[in-house]
């Protein structure tokens, strides 16, 4: 079944992306909330999930943590460095913040009107013939987009502890040894981030709170101690903005290389779209999590932006800080502008405090999009999946969790295997969520934006086109860069196979959809009228007009 309800809320309750005096200025794109009737429109799941779990801060905090400018960035940084350097992190990253903000408007608007994991959004706003496949292969693909993001942080966050321990000893791990000792460390940074989720669920809601002051001040503290302790000559604002060198990268087009930069920024800002999962578990989803993800993604660009400034202010010579197969590039610029290893050790543990936070949400995240794929029977054994127990303290789906975690174990072993599969399937994490999230923002312009009236968040209606068709635009681009190898000539061990991940991810949800999908997979439209349960998962009869038929 389908709820509509409708209310009218003044806009000063609407789309606050900034403190109210910065607000004033940006409020003009914001349809105002007086002008029609707000319709949302209410999913009658059983509510096994506490409502009440995250608050509207809590929310920018997780997202703030999956953004976070601190990690994503540092142990990105070989890919700046080798296509452009200061020029492409600083400004390739601002602007890769304000398209990114713009793919949050856009997603906002369809989490507002349906507040709900983004694959039930897309049945909601797909004609009656395409609902069902629309439905699953968003479903799918942010579910592997969610699973193979969240190994990728703690896996970066894994890389940089082992980098932590090499600095005090060059020695100590042998290079052969790099990778198997970054795996264990990766199995318990996993296990550590899933037991929080299992059984200290009470603190995940201070814990998203705390993370916005630990990354604020981790950003403080850094810049000021790098500028502070920085023994060598300073770079000037110029070169921090402006010096491009893209001579590492091998590539002769100054331009190919600058895009090839993206990929950093790409990498750090596309956790927004993971942050529809959590709608069971706030209490105003339709107004909070939309203001969550933009505010999310415009607090990690300016802060990353003071993060980075600094930094390129002390780089040293790009030569001495890229391909070491020990250390990340980080921890080498710190190290060789203090030079004093205490220093540089307080630095790296500031980033690696932001691990904590950024590995927590990610299996939040992926956890609850599994819980809302085998609500709606996309899974084998999907009872199991979505099982929570209701006699628990926080009611966090357990069996949820646990699966996660199981694949970013099973994901691990392919470090071991090849380096170069395994960076695939990190590549193929952003390729899965830009795709997903292209799904229903194209069903948004195929109804004309008319499945969106009665958002109570929204984009002005013109300025709502543009903002739109420049997401997809910037979403299919960002996917096109994401597949460029960063470094030339390719070897067969340093080619991007993200690719070829990816479209055998796609394969793999096309045989699943016809030999599973097809029979047990239902979607909040699905009508089924001899079934008289309110709690049923899937019935659902679109009341809608203003919906494409």
């Amino acid at each position: 079944m389908l709820e509509s309800v409708r209310t009218r809320k003044p806009f000063r309750d609407g789309f606050q992306l900034l403190p109210q005096s910065v607000w004033a200025n940006w409020g003009s794109i914001i349809q105002d909330a007086d002008e029609e009737e707000e319709e949302v429109q209410r999913f009658k799941y059983e509510q096994q999930l506490d409502r009440s779990f995250l608050s509207k801060s809590s929310v920018i905090g997780l997202g703030f943590g999956l953004m976070s400018p601190v990690l994503g960035m540092s142990t990105t940084m070989s890919i700046g460095l080798l296509n452009g350097g200061p020029l492409t992190i600083v400004i390739g990253f601002l602007i890769n913040g304000i398209a990114t903000w713009l793919c949050s408007l856009s997603l906002g608007e369809i989490v507002s009107r349906f507040p709900i994991e983004l694959h039930g959004g897309s049945a909601m706003l797909a004609r009656q013939k395409f609902k069902l496949a629309c439905s699953w292969f968003t479903g799918w693909l942010m579910l592997l987009g969610n699973w193979t993001m969240s190994t990728s942080i703690t896996f970066a966050g894994a890389q940089l502890l082992v980098s932590l321990v090499t600095m005090t000893n060059d020695k100590l791990i042998g290079e052969n040894y790099i990778v198997v000792t970054t795996v264990l460390a990766f199995y318990l940074i996993v296990t550590i981030v899933g037991l929080i989720n299992l059984k200290f669920a009470g603190f995940i809601e201070t814990v998203n709170k705390v993370c916005v002051y630990w990354i604020v001040y981790a950003v403080i503290f850094i810049d000021i101690l790098l500028l502070l302790f920085h023994s060598g000559k300073y770079r000037s604002l110029k070169y921090a903005l402006a010096h491009f060198d893209n001579s590492f990268s091998g590539y002769s087009s100054a331009a190919l290389s600058f895009i090839i930069g993206f990929q950093q920024s790409s990498f750090t800002l596309q956790g927004f779209s993971m942050l529809p999962a959590l709608a069971d578990e706030v209490k105003e989803s339709e107004r909070d999590i939309p203001k969550g993800m933009s505010t999310a993604v415009l607090t990690s660009t300016v802060t990353g932006v003071v993060f980075l400034l600094p930094i390129m202010l002390i780089l040293p010579d790009t030569q001495t800080i890229i391909n070491n197969p020990k250390v990340m590039p980080i921890a080498l610029i710190f190290t060789q502008s203090t030079h004093s290893i205490f220093v540089s050790l307080f630095l790296v543990i500031m980033i690696l405090g932001n691990l904590l936070f950024s590995g927590i949400g990610s299996v939040t995240t992926s956890s609850r999009a599994v819980y809302s794929m085998s609500r709606d029977m996309a899974l084998p054994y999907s009872e199991f999946w979505s099982y929570v127990d209701p006699s628990s303290k926080h009611r966090v789906p357990k069996n949820s969790i646990l699966l996660s975690m199981g694949i970013s174990y099973l994901l691990g072993l392919l470090a071991l295997l090849s380096t170069a599969a395994f960076n695939a399937f990190m590549g193929a994490a952003v390729l899965c969520l830009c795709s997903a999230t292209c799904i229903p923002l194209v069903l948004v312009l195929i109804s004309r934006r008319r499945a969106l009236r009665g958002s109570p968040i929204k984009v002005r209606y013109r300025l709502g086109w543009f903002v739109n068709i420049a997401s997809i635009l910037w979403l299919v681009f960002t996917m096109v860069v994401i597949c460029i190898p960063p470094q030339v000539p390719v070897t067969f061990s340093s080619m991007n196979y993200a690719f070829v991940v990816y479209l055998l991810f796609l394969a793999a949800i096309t045989v699943l959809y016809f030999r599973w999908g097809r029979y047990n997979f239902k979607t909040p439209l699905i009508s089924e009228d001899s079934r008289t349960d309110d709690t049923a998962s899937a019935s659902f009869v679109l009341q809608d007009a203003n919906l494409p038929k």
